[in-house]
């Protein structure tokens, strides 16, 4: 008969699993894995905690949990110094050993009397729950969100599973056609998992209408409509039907403001054009560089030399960026964008041209306190 740790170590490599993915997947730290996997059982602090994390490693392998565990206690057995017959003597009382005799005498009764039972609580339920119209289980909000979708998309979604975020950061395995919810400080985050392709998938957020293209190990900033922070996304594995996402929270976002507001204490030279303004010096200036998506496009952009974004974006996307000093963006299909830079419409190229682009403040030579607004080739 195999031993414990020979059956888990077997299955680890049967999957073709490392230690370090299986801690990713279960949490267990690879010493204790690497300790179950060898039987050294003295490593773990508590009988509890051999137990516990033999039943997660064992679900994990889909070996079945039960055995594995009677498996273990009959290692114990061999082990122990105490004699067997006081190690498998019942510990239960008399009137528990009665009991189990009444059920094994009238078995089928109590299993066609539970059944009923269970039958009516089900009817009961489902009547209370549809009469009253009290939702079980999702926040209004997500509900809301949720009914909103499925009446745009004309389509369902099969679930939304919540993710728990532990120092900002979380990992999340979900499958085509189901969401997941997330807070970021109190604020909902709601997205689908709408695409899986070739080593990339298409998310869809629910509560921004905005849709978003990851490819694999490329890490992605999104930034959504109300929501106070930064999210950094990645996509670090997929199969078929199901993605693996890493979600991490980044800095804290400004409140948005007018266009007309961003350069603070600078003053137009026309009204309502911030591209040309007369300022004491370049520190106070904003460049802030808006776009709209009318045709699926490629898209890469720095801020201030710091890369923000990269990848494709649906029909339909908006997006706004804000920099410093400078914005370099090279846009795949120049013709498929509708750009706007400090409120002033720009025309990047004809559709299916490739677009390199660097804005930034430039100061006039006859006035020292007059700057204007340059995009040129890079």
């Amino acid at each position: 008969m195999e031993s414990i740790g020979e059956k888990l170590k077997q299955t680890r490599e049967s999957k073709k699993l490392s230690l370090k993915d299986v801690s990713l997947e279960t949490n267990l730290a690879p010493t204790f894995i690497e300790a179950l996997e060898q039987e050294d059982f003295d490593k773990f602090p508590s009988e509890t905690y051999i137990l516990g994390f033999l039943k997660t490693y064992s679900e994990f392998l889909k070996i079945d949990a039960d055995e594995m565990i009677q498996l273990y206690k009959g290692y114990k057995i061999g082990e122990s110094q105490t004699p067997i017959e006081e190690l498998t003597r019942p510990t239960v009382s008399p009137f528990i050993m009665n009991m189990r005799s009444y059920f094994e005498r009238y078995r089928n009764f109590v299993y066609f009397g539970g059944i009923a039972l269970v039958s009516l609580l089900l009817i009961w339920g489902i009547w209370k729950v549809s009469g009253s119209g009290v939702d079980a289980g999702e926040s209004d909000s997500v509900v809301q969100i949720k009914k909103e979708y499925e009446d745009s998309q004309n389509s369902s979604i099969k679930n939304i599973k919540s993710l728990q975020l532990a120092n900002d950061k979380g990992f999340t395995l979900v499958y085509k056609g189901e969401a997941v919810q997330f807070l970021v400080d109190n604020k909902e985050v709601v997205f689908l998992l709408k695409e899986v392709a070739d080593n990339k998938v298409i998310l869809s957020f629910l509560n921004d209408e905005k849709e978003m293209t990851f490819d694999l190990d490329q890490p992605v900033t999104v930034n959504l409509k109300e929501c106070p922070r930064e999210i950094l996304m990645t996509l670090k594995g997929l199969t078929e039907s199901r993605a693996k996402i890493m979600i991490e929270l980044g800095q804290a976002l400004a409140a948005e403001t007018k266009t007309e507001e961003v350069n603070s204490g600078v003053k137009p030279v026309l009204e309502g054009d911030n591209t040309k303004v007369i300022a004491q010096s370049n520190k106070s200036l904003k460049i802030v560089f808006e776009v709209k998506f009318l045709q699926k496009s490629f898209i890469e952009i720095y801020l201030d030399g710091t890369r923000k974004q990269r990848g494709f974006m649906p029909a339909g996307t908006l997006e706004k960026w804000e920099a410093s000093e400078n914005i370099q963006v090279k846009i795949g299909n120049a013709g498929g964008i509708k750009a706007t830079i400090n409120g002033k419409e720009y025309v990047f190229g004809r559709a299916g041209q490739v677009a390199n682009k660097t804005i930034t403040w430039k100061k006039d030579v006859t006035n020292p306190n007059l700057y204007h607004i340059d995009v040129k080739d890079w």
